[in-house]
């Protein structure tokens, strides 16, 4: 069993083979840093001693034997060790005993997974946020609540575990936002979007919008979003995602997520994220930033067209949107415009390694986006149908469906190939094998990743149906109204049931 993917006691065993082939049930030839195995199907090699918890008795042991006399201690710790070789050790002087695998489960793979597929070296939330969690219980019980929920996917047992961890991450996170101190701190607004992440995997009710909301409160109170500050990013990624979904605009205005104007032309150099690590000069990154800006304006359309906005206006908007995407797309680097669908089966000198890999899945995961921002932007204008697909969305559906048909079976997906599938699920009518292809991706495999689509899926196949059964186009933003699943509720009915809300309103507005 992979480290942090079950909490049952330790018995012995051979620690041999790379993770992914023991998951998988097939032989490994143990070749590092990467298995022939994995590096001819082009997965993730990653091996148990990657990271593991020493705890501060033997009933608890999962060191591994390369564990030195440096490393013993009366509390329990995370020791991370870097693909790079690097390592350094976190103590939790007070944490109970039961809540170590949880901790575990979340920094060695939930952490990995919150933006960024595979994000394992230099990730901010191993290396920054974990840290905070030895003195911020709030944080503590949110990393515990969202690997204790992920775990629930697949072993039930975990879900009141994860619910009695959630109760408690709120519980002290509304008690310490009393503190200004607390409230301006990386550790309240950290547990804030961890909670965030843990109701939309949860995918049961439409909370997760409560606590961006809180967490928007939070980094306004803390003096407006930082562009470089890697919550900001994330935040940011949720934000703009999510309000694609429920059609709100974003929660903050404006591009907050590039780069300060004003570093530009200055004496101070300006700022590189190493995150992630596989991103060579931030080139995905900026990519899919200025992507972000096309997905923010398509959320606000969509928003004023279903507010009965005059639909000249909205037509004339959507004009400018479709012009400033199109060049947008023209002048992106051409490792993203040109990338071939295919690209796992071009025959190539030497293999890809793991960080070209995942380099690659980005600039498909975008590219899917860009598909997905298409359909889009013709479906606020013609939502049900009545007028001939475009050549353009034709086009976009195929994209999607190639790239989707190219990544592997059982692999994580990235978060931009789930709207991509999404859209294309949308665009299609009455095509039987393209819904297939779509309902099977959806359904990626839990152990390769955080999100799940199980609510998107459960969207498609009630929209499927009517459309199979009439014969007849549906608006998915209508059909989601009528499902009781609109995933936005008005914060003036949520203060509540998230007492946050009220707090942070009375430090920022008073």
């Amino acid at each position: 069993m992979a480290p942090g993917m079950g909490i049952k006691a330790p018995v012995p065993r051979t620690r041999t083979g790379c993770l992914t082939c023991r998951k998988r049930k097939v032989k490994c030839d143990e070749s590092k840093p990467i298995c022939s195995r994995c590096q001819r199907l082009q997965r993730e090699c990653t091996w148990s001693d990657d990271m593991q918890v020493i705890p501060h008795t033997q009933h608890l042991d999962f060191t591994s034997t390369s564990r030195t006399n440096n490393d013993l201690s009366d509390h329990p710790a995370l020791h991370l060790t870097r693909p790079s070789g690097q390592s350094f050790v976190i103590e939790f002087p007070d944490i109970d005993r039961a809540t170590v695998p949880y901790i575990h489960h979340f920094a060695s793979f939930c952490s990995r997974f919150l933006a960024y597929p595979n994000d394992s070296e230099g990730n901010p939330f191993q290396e920054e946020l974990a840290p905070l969690a030895i003195s911020s219980p709030a944080l503590l019980h949110s990393m515990a609540a969202l690997a204790a929920a992920h775990l629930s996917r697949t072993q039930k047992h975990h879900e009141i575990i994860a619910t009695n961890y959630y109760s408690m991450a709120l519980r002290e996170l509304n008690a310490g936002l009393s503190d200004p101190a607390v409230a301006r701190s990386d550790s309240a607004l950290g547990a804030c979007l961890l909670l965030c992440v843990y109701e939309i995997t949860r995918s049961e009710n439409s909370t997760w919008h409560e606590h961006l909301q809180g967490a928007r409160d939070l980094i306004l109170y803390r003096g407006g979003p930082k562009k470089d500050d890697y919550l900001t990013r994330f935040f940011s990624l949720l934000d703009v995602s999510g309000s694609l979904v429920s059609g709100t605009g974003t929660l903050i205005q404006g591009t907050y997520w590039l780069e300060d104007d004003e570093n530009f032309g200055t004496d101070s150099p300006k700022k590189v994220n190493k995150w992630p690590y596989y991103d060579n000069a931030n080139q995905v990154v900026d990519d899919f930033h200025h992507l972000m800006i096309y997905m923010a304006k398509l959320s606000a359309l969509s928003a004023e067209a279903m507010g009965n906005q005059d639909p000249a206006i909205v037509a004339e908007k959507a004009a400018e949107i479709h012009e400033e995407l199109w060049e947008w797309w023209s002048q992106s680097a051409p490792s993203l415009r040109d990338q071939s669908n295919d690209w796992r089966r071009l025959p190539r000198l030497q293999k890809l390694s793991v960080a070209e890999t995942l380099e690659e899945e980005a600039y498909s995961s975008t590219k899917s986006v860009f598909a997905g921002c298409i359909i889009y932007l013709n479906h606020i204008l013609d939502p049900c149908g009545h007028e001939p697909q475009k050549a353009e969305v034709i086009k976009a559906i195929s994209e999607v469906l190639e790239i989707a048909k190219e990544t592997p079976e059982g692999y994580g997906l990235e978060m931009g190939l789930y709207w991509g599938l999404f859209m294309a699920g949308v665009a299609v009518f009455n095509d039987h094998v393209a819904e297939d292809l779509i309902r099977r991706k959806l359904k990626a495999d839990v152990s390769v990743s955080i999100y799940h689509a199980d609510r998107v899926l459960e969207l498609l196949e009630v929209l499927w149906k009517r459309q199979h059964q009439y014969n007849t186009k549906y608006d998915w933003r209508q059909v989601q109204i009528q499902m009781g699943i609109q995933v936005y509720v008005k914060s003036q009915n949520s203060i509540n049931l998230y007492l946050l809300i009220e707090k942070f309103h009375r430090f920022i507005f008073a």
